[in-house]
């Protein structure tokens, strides 16, 4: 083997000009541009480091998962000009440096850093299933506190073959989904069609095929 980069940048050839610091997806690569890049002409995408990108309203925790949106909409500039969350929403970006309030226009990013493989997460059902309710695309095991058994937890986005295991506490909960089209087994789950968990029980969420999360227990 020999060495193509010993900086962390790949080789990129953009169709249209390029400002450095803008997020590049290629082939679903997350990248940044380094510096400026005129159209047809060759510069580079950094693919590791530490990068301050745009991220929308919601808050963050640090060392959870990362994706980048790249119609999202950032919490200040332009709506639809791309943003970083951590609802699973777009490609898989890196993993959070810092903790970001919902009010931060920017999120510390450590770029494409590996996801990790077991991430436990608690969660407390809310009305609506927002908030403290949502379940991290980076969680594969939720412990769920409730005090209601008509408050909600949401699935976040999912990726296929992505497993999350979910158990209830001592009072019950109904589950919703994040993404308003997704199907929890063939059934389209929000705030008034929700799938009933009961106390005290272990469930597993399979998500198969886009759109769709298979739920056993």
């Amino acid at each position: 083997a020999q060495t193509y980069s010993d900086e962390s940048a790949i080789d990129y050839t953009p169709a249209s000009a390029v400002t450095g610091g803008d997020v590049v997806v290629l082939n679903g690569i997350v990248g940044v541009a380094v510096t400026d890049i005129a159209a047809s002409d060759q510069g580079s995408l950094a693919i590791e480091g530490i990068f301050q990108v745009p991220k929308t309203t919601a808050a963050w925790v640090r060392g959870l998962a990362v994706h980048w949106n790249a119609t999202g909409d950032p919490d200040s500039g332009t709506a639809g000009t791309g943003a970083a969350n951590q609802l699973g929403n777009g490609v898989y970006m890196g993993i959070a440096a810092e903790t970001e309030g919902s009010g931060d226009d920017r999120g510390a990013v450590i770029l494409n850093a590996a996801v990790p493989s077991n991430n436990n997460a608690s969660v407390t059902a809310t009305t609506g299933g927002g908030t403290t309710g949502l379940i991290s695309a980076a969680a594969t095991f939720v412990t769920v506190t409730s005090d209601s058994a008509d408050k909600q937890i949401s699935l976040p986005a999912g990726h296929v073959g992505k497993v999350l295991r979910i158990l209830v506490g001592t009072t019950a909960c109904e589950l919703i989904s994040a993404v308003a089209a997704d199907k929890v087994n063939e059934v389209v789950v929000g705030a008034t069609n929700e799938l009933a968990l009961t106390a005290e029980a272990l469930y597993t969420c399979t998500y198969t095929k886009s759109g769709f999360w298979v739920v056993n227990g």
